[in-house]
């Protein structure tokens, strides 16, 4: 699984988590809008997963409208579908990334960066359609639940971080308390949300370090699969052949 794909699948659980707890503390005559927000809202983001991981946007929509299928109405069935709902895309994750790579600064910087376009895309239009007031319940619910996941994101990849960690922790700070507390126009959240993408950005695998990567088991003889590749030896005058080059004189 690339490490975009994960990101994208951790902003879709913080979205649908969102959603359930909206659902679950305002309960609507009707559960079929929010069938219908979680579809679109979630369509979206598998939408943007290419291939070569095609199927595991499949197996996560899959298990996305066997959700939506059979909520029922009640408080403690809707609970119930949301936790196997939870452990199914727990499953799709697991698939694709192991115990090693979730320890990677790189993987949580692409959640970082994901949440925080996520969370500033919720944070205008919240503002927006609130009038810069109190945000309405859903939208807050999503905002608040963006925000707390992208400082749980910020942490992970600080876990294994060598430098930076109070930079970066300082301006997540400061992007809570902006969202949170002083509910600061859009565009300076957005500010301060390019601020933290520019720390987090030297965490992230560039092209260059993959081909150096390469060049470097290249050097040291190994081959991709970890085997070392055969040796060339030297042939013997007795073995080379007789024929002689075009050209020169027999």
């Amino acid at each position: 699984m690339k490490a975009d794909t994960f990101a994208r699948l951790v902003v879709l659980d913080t979205l649908v988590e969102a959603e359930i707890g909206h659902l679950l503390a305002h309960r609507p005559p009707s559960v079929e809008e929010f069938r219908e927000g979680v579809a679109g809202r979630v369509g979206r983001i598998l939408a943007e997963i290419d291939s070569p991981d095609r199927k595991i946007a499949n197996r996560t929509w899959s298990a996305l409208v066997d959700f939506l299928a059979h909520l029922p109405e009640d408080d403690d069935g809707i609970e119930a579908a949301a936790l196997r709902f939870r452990q199914s895309l727990n499953r799709v994750m697991e698939r694709g990334v192991d115990r090693h790579d979730l320890a990677d600064p790189a993987l949580w910087a692409a959640a970082l960066e994901a949440l925080l376009r996520a969370l500033t895309v919720e944070y205008r239009v919240a503002m927006r359609s609130s009038g810069g007031r109190d945000l309405a319940p859903p939208e807050r619910e999503r905002v608040d639940r963006l925000l707390d996941a992208a400082r749980r994101a910020a942490d992970r990849m600080l876990w294994h971080a060598d430098t930076g960690r109070s930079d970066l922790s300082a301006e997540m700070d400061r992007l809570r308390f902006a969202i949170r507390y002083r509910r600061l126009p859009p565009a300076e959240v957005e500010t301060l949300g390019r601020s933290i993408l520019r720390l987090a950005a030297k965490y992230r695998p560039s092209t260059i370090s993959r081909v150096g990567a390469f060049v470097l088991r290249q050097l040291l003889g190994r081959r991709d699969d970890g085997s070392k590749p055969k040796s060339r030896r030297k042939r013997t005058r007795s073995e080379r052949s007789p024929e002689r080059k075009p050209g020169r004189a027999a």
